[in-house]
């Protein structure tokens, strides 16, 4: 079936310059400003990647380090909050010291040339008690108003804030380029206005200013044109009261409201057919803060978020016409300990969190481990990177036939991005939870100011569960290609040639076709080129490393045309190595720094990477000398680095623990009387194989309802079943294991209980570890020592 969009008799949206009360310049001269339709940088648009890292829920000293996984992932911006209660859990005694140091954390991201927003609050949420205040704040004032006596208490926080971060603001040369008021705040805009008129009077600053604007029948009020409204959605809803499976959500579909029917629904209760946008939305340009990199189970709800959830629902929010992308959570965490009180939002009659665990599902998980969901999120990062200048000014164009409902399956969802001829088009054949199927001969009609496209030339098979995008009438350097059915990657600039990366979506064979008039010759080792009607098309090609053609443009510049494999695509990285910008394909995991790349994988086979362009100086592998191989991986120098891998031992048996801190036990959800007799297990690791192993990551198999991690006594890790192993990552605790052995409690599964997860057991499921297994990471630095090669 042919869909027609009509790009030349679309409504433009209108640009509104100048209006918004924000901005700034660094003492470069660069300045980063908003108009109503994306925000700009340096007078370009700027279509940021935002992800939510809490550095008060990671130990300190291993910051810096996933960090530099968010970079690799392409975060630019990293989100995190401030929590009160963290900070002033006793009245007047501050703490902002070791994973609480805000200061030392804004450092470390302008050091790895990443920026920040800071949300400060004074109400966060974010599933830690009380939202975040102190509990010593209740019963003194009203919250969340302009109520004097609050303010005051607001004032001395905020003052302790500034003194943290004074100095680190994007108009002082600091990376802090954004700042978050209150969260979740409906009702109240004259509220807003003054905390951030308090911020402002006590030095605090940044080019940019947010609220959350979902919630409410129109959305969040909000003080006129002082902040940005940024909205969000999530795969799953674990804050519903409800224990059923979600029906299909709009979160999958090409739409065009930004207010979120779900999030915070058990704060406001309301309906999705109520939601619309503010009315004078377009006044502001449409950004995310809280697009789900996964969701955090609750003791009542809990989902499993599979990769496609998270890269699906990214994908379609660029397409919706989002121009800021920001995540909650990308990197998940741990709950701390207060000295008062645990720190978990814990409600008996809402959510009730893990008292340690804030893992999210996310990207990056609480202990650091890489998810399936931060490869799929990577390769859209890398095209918002190169091409999102491109893409931030385009207008969203609907189809003349979109889907009737939430429940219609078959239509096909089909959107574009264009401005003028240009723009992408985007299709998703996938929905969270629901069994998709093939569409076949499926072709888009692009009605173009400059005249009528069709893409592809003839019809495909859109496959079940696929979600892609291709460019139409993109200039590449004075080539013009009039379409591809093959997804952009990324672009890499040399000396009068550019690289562009392509790869292949599953099901379709990869077509370039090119106006001919643009082209002066064309460089083909394999394929097919037809020559007809002005267009000049390259088909029949073989996806990989190897898979690059070359074409020339009128002005002699030579564009060249790279196309990997869809799984190839998931183990492309781009940044600075070795001098220069370079493509690595590697299995495993790459950080880039200064001089060279780390790279952490757990067998040798998936450590070996190839690079582009070639290297012109001599690598060192931890210090020896790196050969690259004398084969070739397609366009890449291939290199086999050698690594030395052992088992790591351990062992486990049935044991009665009485040292174990007692007040924990509650948190295991027996049933009453039956309080702390949960059965326990001990298991003893060979803590020497963190002399080799960077990482060892513990993973249990368990049935049962609640299982606790315990070390010297002490609770340190939690989670709730859900049928997926639960993996701990014991870095964190490598000298407590020198001498503690870990203490699995795990408490019973009742039948009786009302929770909802994939799979749920039909009758009790008594505590059970069904396996059990230990994993070393290694971590190899390949460096540049500057010889020639």
């Amino acid at each position: 079936m042919k869909y027609l969009l009509d790009v030349g008799n679309q409504r433009k949206p209108v640009l509104i310059e100048g209006h918004l009360k924000m901005g700034g310049t660094n003492p470069a001269g660069e300045e980063i400003n908003v108009n109503s339709l994306h925000l700009t940088r340096g007078g370009k648009p700027w279509l940021p990647v935002m992800g939510e890292f809490h550095f008060s829920r990671f130990p300190h000293g291993q910051w810096e380090e996933e960090l530099l996984k968010m970079k690799a992932g392409g975060i630019q911006i990293v989100a995190t909050y401030i929590f009160w209660i963290y900070h002033e859990e006793t009245e007047g005694r501050f703490d902002w010291s070791g994973d609480k140091d805000l200061r030392k954390f804004v450092q470390f991201c302008q050091k790895n040339e990443l920026e920040v927003l800071v949300r400060i609050g004074p109400w966060a949420h974010g599933e830690c008690r009380n939202g975040g205040f102190p509990d010593w704040i209740y019963g003194r004032c009203a919250l969340r108003t302009n109520d004097d006596d609050y303010l005051r208490y607001v004032r001395r926080f905020y003052g302790e804030i500034a003194k943290q971060i004074e100095g680190l603001s994007f108009q002082d040369g600091g990376s802090i380029v954004g700042m978050q008021f209150d969260n979740e705040l409906t009702n109240n805009p004259e509220h807003l206005r003054t905390l951030k008129s308090i911020a402002r009077e006590l030095g605090m600053k940044a080019p940019l200013y947010t609220v959350t604007g979902w919630g409410g029948p129109g959305g969040a009020r909000i003080p006129k044109d002082e902040m940005l409204p940024l909205f969000g959605g999530y795969p799953d809803h674990p804050w519903d009261k409800h224990t059923n499976q979600l029906p299909p959500g709009p979160h999958y579909f090409f739409h065009s409201v930004r207010n979120d029917p779900s999030i915070g629904s058990d704060l406001f209760g309301e309906k999705a057919v109520d939601i619309k946008d503010l009315e004078d939305i377009e006044r502001y340009p449409d950004g995310s803060c809280e697009l789900g990199g996964g969701v955090q189970i609750t003791y009542h709800r809990r989902p499993i978020i599979q990769a496609d959830d998270v890269g699906a629902m990214a994908m379609i929010k660029i397409a919706n016409g989002c121009n800021l992308l920001g995540y909650y959570m990308y990197h998940g965490g741990t709950q701390p300990l207060g000295e008062l009180s645990t720190m978990q939002e814990s409600n008996p009659q809402g959510n009730q969190l893990p008292v340690r665990s804030y893992d999210f599902q996310a990207p990056l998980g609480e202990f650091g481990g890489i998810r399936n969901s931060y490869r799929k999120l990577k390769r859209l990062h890398l095209f918002l990177h190169d091409f999102g200048d491109k893409l931030a000014p385009m207008a969203v164009v609907f189809p003349q036939v979109r889907p009737s409902s939430l429940e219609d399956n078959e239509t096909v969802r089909v959107v574009a991005r264009a401005q003028g001829d240009s723009g992408f088009l985007f299709f998703n054949n996938y929905q969270r939870l629901t069994e998709m199927k093939d569409k076949d001969d499926v072709q888009v009609e692009l009605r173009l100011p400059g005249g009528e496209l069709n893409v592809p030339a003839t019809g495909f098979t859109l496959k079940k569960d696929g979600y892609f995008f291709w460019p139409f009438h993109m200039d590449m350097d004075g080539v013009r290609l009039k379409y591809a059915t093959a997804q952009l990657l990324c672009m890499l600039r040399g000396d009068g040639e550019t690289l562009y990366v392509f790869f292949e979506v599953s099901g379709v064979r990869p077509e370039f076709s090119f106006e001919s008039d643009t082209v002066s010759d064309v460089e083909l080792k394999e394929g097919t080129l037809v020559r007809e009607k002005g267009t000049l098309a390259i088909s029949d090609l073989k996806p990989g490393s190897g898979c690059e053609f070359a074409v020339r443009s009128v002005a002699r510049h030579v564009v060249k045309v790279l196309t990997i494999t869809e799984e190839q695509s998931l183990y492309l990285w781009k940044g600075r190595a070795f001098g220069g910008e370079r493509l690595i394909l590697c299995e495993g995991n790459v950080v880039f720094k200064e001089k060279g790349l780390r790279i952490s994988g757990t067998v040798a086979e998936r450590m070996a990477f190839a690079v582009y362009p070639p290297v012109e100086h001599s690598i060192t592998c931890q210090g020896v000398s790196l050969k690259s191989s004398p084969n070739k991986e397609g366009i890449f120098q291939a290199f086999k680095p050698i690594l030395q891998t052992r088992e790591v031992e351990f062992s486990w048996k049935r044991i009665r623990d009485s040292s174990l801190n007692g007040h924990f036990f509650q948190y295991l959800f027996e049933d009453k009387g039956q309080e702390g007799t949960a059965p326990e297990w001990e298991i003893r690791i060979d803590a020497s194989a963190f002399g080799e192993a960077s990482e060892i990551t513990l993973s249990v198999d368990f049935a049962g309802d609640v299982a606790q991690a315990y070390i010297a006594g002490q609770c340190v890790a939690d989670q709730f079943y859900n049928g997926v192993p639960w993996k701990i990552g014991l870095k964190r605790f490598r000298d407590q294991l020198a001498s503690h052995s870990i203490v699995l409690k795990i408490s019973p599964l009742l039948k009786d209980r009302d929770i909802y997860m994939p799979s749920r057991p039909l009758e009790d499921r008594q505590p059970e570890i069904l396996a059990l297994s230990a994993e070393a990471e290694y971590t190899i630095s390949i460096d540049h020592d500057n010889r020639r090669v």
